[in-house]
């Protein structure tokens, strides 16, 4: 089978297409002959040896991915062969990404993709989409509260925007220029533009409400003097390896990692398939053009996700 093999970190160069064997049935596995997957920022970290932060013994040769979509080949669990599903594979643990032609998961990690949506969109959904809830999780987000999220334009931010918004909350969210409409359609109730630096930012978001947020989702990474839109005793929640600010006034510093679940993805599509919510992609290419997908995720010429067919 094809799949996109790393051989050393570096640039996008360093992603070669390359023919492996299909993995090979295996207990408490299924097999899933992948139509789709999508390029996230933790892929571009990992390619870069950036994330050797967290993974100190992370090293080549390895394959990329976490998301999927595909149809079931073989293997144990509730689903037929032939089944279209969707996933977050757990690349953080073992390394076995999406960027191929066949993967082995665990089927709890998995969910059926729903008619009325097509495995492009379904490819695009899971990490960002359970990073952004478990989030909301983390930061312990009820109804009637308020959270800023900032990147809303992108992946993640997106996804918070829209959660957080069918939770019950006041969305506050900061866009990228030209997107305030787009966030604005996914429930934000207070669009902000980009401000020159975190404290401006903080302080058109006290401008806008009083006494600060109950919960900051940052995915975005403007951490320092964002911390005094918070109020005091609240919660800001950062994404995987981007930078934390420092805890003051009680404000509780939190790091969320995703965490792959099949049950939550299959709520989480059944939304998209009843137009409650939306993914945004910006582009779709063939697998074997990894590495510009990439360089386009690289130098931000894509608004919305990159997603890799095959």
């Amino acid at each position: 089978m094809k799949a996109i093999q790393q051989y050393d970190f570096g640039g996008p160069e360093v992603l070669t297409v390359t023919e492996i064997p299909e993995p090979a049935p295996r207990a408490g596995r299924v097999r899933v002959r992948v139509t789709a997957t999508s390029v996230n920022p933790a892929d571009l970290a990992a390619r870069a040896g950036w994330l050797r932060q967290v993974l100190p013994d992370l090293a080549p040769p390895f394959i990329l991915g976490a998301d999927l979509a595909g149809t079931v080949i073989d293997g144990d669990g509730p689903f037929a062969p032939g089944t279209r599903v969707a996933g977050l594979a757990p690349w953080f643990v073992n390394q076995e990404g999406t960027y191929a032609e066949v993967v082995s998961i665990d089927p709890a990690l998995l969910a059926e993709i729903p008619a009325g949506v097509d495995d492009v969109t379904a490819g695009s959904v899971p990490i960002t989409a359970e990073t952004a809830w478990q989030s909301l999780d983390l930061g312990g987000l009820e109804a009637g509260q308020t959270v800023l999220v900032t990147g809303a334009s992108g992946a993640i931010g997106g996804w918070a925007v829209q959660h957080a918004a069918g939770r019950g909350a006041k969305v506050v969210a900061v866009a990228s220029d030209g997107d305030e409409k787009y966030v604005e359609g996914l429930g934000a109730d207070i669009v902000l533009g980009r401000a020159r630096d975190a404290g401006e930012l903080a302080a058109a978001v006290r401008k806008s409400v009083p006494g600060g947020v109950d919960l900051v989702v940052d995915p975005a990474g403007i951490g320092g003097d964002l911390i005094h839109a918070v109020r005091d005793g609240g919660v800001f929640v950062v994404i995987a390896v981007v930078p934390a600010p420092e805890p003051e006034r009680g404000v509780d510093v939190r790091r969320v990692s995703a965490q792959s679940d099949g049950a939550l993805l299959a709520r989480i599509l059944a939304d998209v398939a009843d137009g409650k919510k939306r993914t945004r992609i910006g582009l779709t290419l063939p697998l074997t053009e990894a590495a510009e997908a990439h360089r386009r995720s690289e130098n931000r010429s894509v608004r919305g996700k990159i997603v890799l067919t095959v």
